[in-house]
């Protein structure tokens, strides 16, 4: 029997399949949109029977148990049960996802309330985030798809590949492929709604998604949409007792160990102004002026260094308890988020041969999140008049020493904490056709996307105004603004540049909290804002068929063109362009490229019920990849698929993969950010060190070799086993070294390194003003490990007699031998798997650290109207950092294995002849409290890993679905 020949053109992923009975050439077109096969017990016989499905893609539904790349697929209503917020909640639960931003992703860690995905640990740029098979626009210049914005009440499933997919899917699936499936044959009207809150009262959420779809005109149009609204209240920073008393570790002034645990973790800055110590005197007088802080109104106190402190006379440094700003209770725990998007999709026969689609696509997400506080170092000269009126024995102390000034560590809470708003909105339209003409059908489509973010922060400091108008004078009779007062000193300086930059200037009382005049305020904040847009365009083309037919099957292959162009600008405030904000100092942007890519597949059948084998099958594919900025490049990747008996299959890979750079990579002209550093070379920590990130132009795509062996067992219908080896290299790897790995990589080689030069020290003292980040293509990052994959399914009258229903059990694991970066710039390389501070991070990524062994198990029972679910996670202890030996460098350096359960309840009643399913689903039921996991390095040093770890508690939620 002679096969159909198909020819398609898709947005991303190819279905290759070739179809025996004519009748099946429209049912397997579509099932992309299709729900997801009953996994459990394959029908091989039909299978068989029906169709040949080449699986270099993830579009066909296929479970892992089927494929011959491990495939991991989630239907919609395991991804709610795991975690009915958002998807990427869902997905970050997943052994093979590293947890990495989102909202919990406070205390410094980068994003804005977006949340994207890392497969494998090796960064988010590396995972290639895929809709229906297309690309989805980025969120911004570093290439990364905000998951907020995919429409997440149409997904039927996500689908998961694991390992090198560069060939098969496209550049930057090195890492692996994620694909959100949206249900575009939906029929019917579906109504999904939600609302919960934790034990604690707070973290307050509701989810309301309705979808529609209906055909008309003979069926010849089809029409779905759907739309969604989510609003998630947040967890403040002093919500939680370990974060308002928080733990970290903080430098020993004793010696040794070089850092020990503190219980409650403060910085020496206060709202009404903490006197550190004295300047321009001997040394011994400068130090008699300190130790002394303003309170509300215009009153003094002794300030107290608690214990451990390394805060004497320096404006720097930690302390345990006494006074102090606890520095945690600084940024949110969990960030408030808001999300609505909206999906529609039209498909009309114009005849029985050609086909027209359209579809648009709307997301818009919104995050309010504090920052870290406003602080400042001011120096006081002993002339200023509002220090005689706050402290007249503290002048007159300083006139006796000839201490003429000292340095004055003040919050400047009078308005609050500083806050921003990150607007992100995304557009995108395709329009495709379909044409099956002489036997043949094939597919063109052209996608237009564009994501605007908006950043505004307000209450955002102006040091350098701040520092002007704290530096005040008495005003002389006739002199500088009329009204009497002090008034800013430069406003009475003989330069009349000078006076002309001071222009507006309000002179600063900051000697007591409270104490600053509105006016004053008003001039030395303000709001910062910046806004990027990024705009991608697409244009894929392409064939399916089959060749011939041997002996085993048909041989199958696919061939096609993918064009896409990106452009992304920044436009910022002047201020920030200048750097003159305290924080959010994000500069002027602008960049472009393009990518040409040409790909092809084959599947050979080699044998089919043979002494060997039920089937043997191998799999070629390769394509070249033109970049605009860096030329092109090749991949590819071999693979064999072995049903060895009816029980037992063989399957593995190996590609040659890339990722290129992205705009931010290549063309980021300085953005400016603060991070807290820990400087051996001084034994000091400095806070609210300027950092600034550049881009680099020479950089080359970098590539990864890749190998999956596996074997899938399945003895019986109702259980199968998946166990997968996996092993990437990739050379040339593009990475940079955060800001403190920076300070510490470059003291771990005695000054030598050349990333060195990143540094700004102060002369003299050595403090650490500044430090330069960059991505270069000088690294080299190995990761290997075993994936697993068991699911087991039985009627519940095999186990019981007499009891309707079913019982499910998957279970889902990840173990990771390795996963190290080494370079030039990295003086002492470690294994990030199970370091819980990551000494190789990867360019675009936050802070992902990576357990050893992740596994999830959910049961799964169902009886008539009643459900309940119960799932487990386990996380693998950590060593805390694998360069620090305890006794000697720390006193703690292990968080051990972590345990929590989830569960939900749900009954199916009929109402007025529909079914409603109510459900009540608790996340932590055990209310299992967060280890001590502190994340040093960040603007808010954090005493738990509140990304990897839940920092909520107990949570409920109750929620209903429908369907018409």
């Amino acid at each position: 029997m002679t096969p159909n020949w198909k020819w398609t053109a898709s947005l991303g992923m190819l279905s290759l399949t070739a179809v025996f009975d004519p009748a099946m050439a429209q049912n397997v077109a579509n099932r992309a949109a299709s729900p997801a096969l009953d996994e459990a017990a394959p029908d091989k016989t039909s299978q068989a029977k029906d169709a040949i499905v080449v699986t270099g893609t993830l579009l066909d539904g296929m479970s892992t148990f089927r494929t011959p790349t491990p495939v991991t697929s989630l239907t919609l209503d395991e991804l709610a049960t795991s975690a009915p917020a958002t998807l990427a909640d869902a997905l970050r639960l997943l052994p093979a996802v590293v947890p990495g931003g989102g909202a919990a992703a406070g205390g410094g860690l980068v994003g804005g309330g977006q949340n994207f995905l890392n497969l494998r640990g090796l960064g988010n740029p590396r995972t290639l985030v895929l809709v229906n098979g297309l690309r989805f626009v980025p969120s911004g210049p570093n290439g990364l798809v905000d998951i907020n914005l995919i429409p997440q009440g149409i997904v039927s499933r996500v689908d998961i590949v694991t390992g090198g997919a560069s060939a098969a899917y496209g550049s930057d699936a090195v890492a692996g492929v994620v694909n959100f499936n949206l249900d575009t044959a939906f029929k019917g009207l579906r109504i999904n709604a939600f609302s919960g809150i934790s034990q604690r009262g707070d973290n307050n959420e509701i989810k309301v998604e309705a979808s529609a779809g209906f055909s008309a005109i003979d069926d010849r149009l089809s029409v779905v949409v759907s739309g969604e609204h989510y609003d998630n209240q947040g967890v403040s920073g002093t919500a939680r007792s370990f974060r308002r008393k928080a733990s970290a570790q903080i430098r020993n002034p004793a010696g040794t160990p070089t850092f020990i645990r503190a219980q409650d973790v403060r910085t020496p800055y206060t709202p009404g102004g903490l006197v550190v110590v004295g300047a321009g005197g001997t040394s011994a007088n400068n130090a008699l002026i300190s130790g002394l802080m303003f309170t509300l109104g215009s009153g003094t106190a002794p300030y107290s260094y608690g214990t451990n402190a390394t805060t004497r006379l320096t404006t720097n440094g930690n302390q345990d308890g006494g006074d102090g700003f606890p520095a945690s209770t600084g940024q949110d725990i969990i960030r408030p988020l808001k999300r609505d998007a909206a999906f529609a999709h039209g498909a009309f026969k114009v005849t029985d041969n050609l086909t027209l689609e359209a579809q648009g696509v709307w997301g818009k997400s919104r995050a309010v999140f504090a920052n870290s506080p406003n602080v400042a170092t001011l120096t006081i000269q002993r002339a200023n008049p509002f220090l005689a009126a706050a402290a007249p024995a503290l002048v007159t102390q300083m006139t006796a020493l000839a201490v003429p000034r000292f340095s004055l560590n003040r919050l400047i809470l009078e308005r609050g904490l500083t806050l921003t708003t990150n607007d992100n909105e995304s557009v995108q339209a395709l329009i495709g056709a379909r044409l099956k003409l002489l036997g043949l059908e094939w597919r063109a489509a052209y996608q237009h996307g564009r994501t605007v973010t908006v950043t505004r922060t307000d209450n955002n400091l102006i040091p350098a105004r701040l520092a002007r108008a704290v530096n005040a004078l008495a005003n002389p009779a006739g002199s500088g603004p009329a009204g009497g007062g002090p008034v800013c000193a430069d406003l009475l300086s003989a330069d009349a540049t000078v006076r002309a930059n001071a222009a507006g200037c309000i002179a600063f009382n900051p000697f007591g909290a409270g104490t600053p005049s509105q006016a004053a305020l008003d001039y030395v904040t303000g709001s910062s804002s910046f806004e990027t847009r990024t705009t991608q365009r697409v244009f894929d083309a392409g064939v399916t068929g089959s060749l011939l037919a041997l002996p085993a099957g048909d041989v199958a292959i696919a061939a096609g063109y993918q064009w896409r162009g990106l452009k992304a600008t920044t436009v910022a405030d002047a201020l920030a362009n200048a750097g003159g904000w305290r924080v959010a100092n994000q500069q002027d942007f602008a960049g472009a490229y393009s990518i040409g890519e040409v790909f092809g597949e084959i599947q050979v059948p080699l044998l089919k019920d043979s002494a060997l084998a039920r089937s043997l099958d191998i799999n070629l594919a390769g394509r070249h990849t033109d970049y605009s900025t860096s030329g092109g490049v090749n991949t590819w990747k071999a693979g064999i698929n072995w049903q060895v008996t009816d029980w037992l299959r063989l399957r593995g890979t190996r590609s040659s993969d890339i990722r290129a750079p992205n705009l931010e990579d290549l063309f980021a002209s300085g953005r400016q950010g603060v991070n807290t550093i820990n400087d051996a070379l001084t034994n000091q920590t400095y806070a609210g060190v300027a950092t600034k990130n550049f881009g680099n132009e020479n950089l080359t795509p970098e590539k990864a070799r890749t190998w999956v062996l596996g074997m899938v067992l399945q003895p019986s219908a109702s259980l199968s086993l998946a166990v997968d080896y996996w092993s990437i290299n990739i050379d040339n790897a593009i990475a940079v070294i955060g800001a403190n790995q920076v300070v510490e990589q470059c003291n771990l080689s005695g000054q030598t390194s050349p990333i060195c030069s990143f540094i700004t020290r102060a002369s003299g003292t050595n403090a650490v003003t500044g430090v330069r980040v960059s991505p270069f293509n000088l690294t080299q990052q190995k990761a290997r490990g075993v994936d697993l994959e068991s699911r087991w399914q039985v009627p519940l009258e095999r186990l019981f007699s007499g009891h309707q229903g079913s019982l499910a059990l998957r279970l889902l694991g990840s173990y990771t031998f390795r996963n190290q970066g080494k370079s030039p710039l990295i003086a002492n390389p470690v294994d990030d798997a199970g370091n819980l501070i990551q000494q190789s991070a990867v360019s675009g990524s936050a802070i992902s650290s990576i357990p050893r062994a992740r596994a999830t198990a959910t049961l799964d029972y169902r009886s008539g109207l009643f459900g309940a679910v119960l799932a487990g996670r386990y996380i693998h202890g950590f060593t805390w950092d694998k360069t620090k030996v305890l006794g000697v460098d720390t006193d703690f350096n292990h968080i051990p294995a972590q345990f929590y359960l989830d569960t939900q309840l749900s009954v199916s009643p009929e109402i007025a002849g529909q079914t409603v399913e109510f459900t009540f689903n608790v996340q932590n039921l055990l209310d299992h409290k967060p280890p001590y996991s502190p994340i040093p390095g960040n603007a808010t040093p954090l005493p738990i890993h509140a990304v990897l770890y839940d920092p909520i508690g107990r949570m409920f939620r109750i929620g209903m679905r429908t369907r018409f």
